[in-house]
């Protein structure tokens, strides 16, 4: 759950491709290449290449067109 004041960083597609990609064409850990990427945890960096493998969308909000609110 987030935190009162806490803030988020986003990513671009591009950006999370090109981290993807350094990730399965190198030969380094999640954490080696989040580190080098500038991502905050390698965690989510393991969520991109799970998400690419199966083909799926990095972010799948977008394509929610209805706003619950």
């Amino acid at each position: 759950m987030a935190k009162k004041g806490q803030t988020f960083q986003t990513y671009t597609e591009e950006f999370k491709l090109n981290a993807v990609r350094s990730y399965v064409e190198g030969s380094s850990s999640y954490k080696v290449v989040a580190e080098r990427e500038g991502i905050r945890n390698c965690s989510q960096l393991k969520v991109w290449v799970k998400k690419w493998k199966n083909g799926e969308a990095f972010d799948e909000r977008k394509n929610n067109v209805s706003n619950p609110l």
